[in-house]
């Protein structure tokens, strides 16, 4: 009897049951809302990494030898502080000949501008009076000739001599009057243009070897830390070689690339809550948010510690802004869980990458 009073019980308990489903069934069907599924965590892993803008790397641009270098890895250092610099000694000497070519094409400039000196144009007048007073001379030898020849005394050959002489001295006088005229007019425009060209164009060669020697000097271009270091003291460097001297990061400035799986893309939204895990520090767990969520689907870069999931799987990289002070490093691998906010943030617009 005890039996057959438990069993119906137990039958009442199931059709109480399955009446109370029922009518919840019916409450969504007639209101149309609904039934929300519990909402399960997204778990992916992520690397430390600074934020963009905050990691750079530091190189020199012209070859040469590096001479000094004046930072260690894990230095400390602020905008402007020496780097590194670069042997300098044969820019040096061209700024020096560049210096001296400039003075040369100075004075001549100043030269030509001035025009001839007071004395240039005495020594021209001068000369310009002796030939007019040579051409007189053989004007009165030629008639004193032609009288002679006209009485049979000279020969023909001697009055010929005669003339050429005067011709010869009244090209004289022309050439001298030319030379006081331009003397005493001043230099040409073009002679005047061409050594301000030649004044110019060495001033420009100037300043060309003197911001080449200033790209000798290498310094920071943000503060923060020197986290790598590729070169040392007396290495070569070269464009060819595409590689940087330092790299330097601001270390307070972080956040984590995350690798969320495709599949997993669809549930997460910018600013879904996220708990940020290492191995390195057990049993700590920091407060973080999704802060960009990539538009580009890639490959795997970060090795999940679960072997379980597949290296080929597509991902999507998630940038999660770091909410608490946090001992990680740059690049650190840490684990996060992203929790999806409700439907109400299904819609939020993502920040592309």
């Amino acid at each position: 009897m005890r039996k057959i009073i438990i069993i119906a019980g137990l039958i009442l308990l199931l059709i109480a049951g399955y009446v109370l489903l029922s009518k919840e069934r019916d409450n969504q069907l007639k209101t149309g809302t609904p039934q929300i599924a519990a909402r399960r965590h997204v778990a992916a892993e992520g690397r430390v990494e600074a934020m963009e803008g905050f990691e750079v790397e530091v190189g020199s641009e012209i070859d040469g030898k590096i001479a000094e270098f004046f930072v260690e890895e894990g230095d400390l250092v602020e905008k402007g502080n020496l780097i590194a610099r670069m042997e300098s000694r044969d820019i040096e000497a061209k700024l020096k000949e560049a210096a001296a070519e400039l003075e040369v094409a100075r004075s001549r400039l100043k030269e030509v501008a001035s025009g001839a000196r007071e004395e240039e144009i005495k020594k021209a007048t001068a000369a310009l009076a002796a030939a007019a007073a040579d051409m007189e001379f053989a004007k009165m030898s030629l008639q004193r000739n032609k009288e002679l020849f006209s009485e049979g005394l000279i020969t023909r050959e001697v009055l010929d001599e005669k003339e050429m002489t005067l011709t010869v001295a009244e090209a004289r006088v022309k050439e001298a009057e030319e030379e006081e005229r331009l003397l005493k007019k001043g230099p040409k425009q073009e002679t005047l243009k061409l050594n301000e060209d030649a004044v110019k164009s060495a001033a420009a060669n100037v300043e060309y070897v003197k911001k080449v020697l200033e790209k000798t000097v290498i310094t920071a271009p943000i503060s923060g830390k020197v986290i790598r270091k590729y070169l040392q003291a007396g290495e070569m460097l070269s464009k060819e070689m595409l590689i940087s001297l330092v790299a330097i990061a601001d270390v307070e400035k972080i956040w984590i690339n995350a690798e969320v799986d495709e599949t997993d893309i669809g549930r997460i939204n910018i600013g879904d809550p996220v708990e940020v895990k290492s191995d390195a520090y057990p049993g700590q767990v920091f407060n973080a948010e999704v802060r960009e969520i990539s538009d580009y689907v890639g490959t795997r870069k970060v090795k999940p510690n679960n072997p379980a999931k597949n290296m080929d799987m597509k991902v999507v990289q998630v940038k999660i802004a770091i909410k608490d002070k946090t001992p990680f490093r740059l690049g650190m691998t840490v684990d996060v869980r992203i929790i999806p906010h409700g439907s109400e943030d299904a819609g939020q617009s993502r920040s592309a990458k």
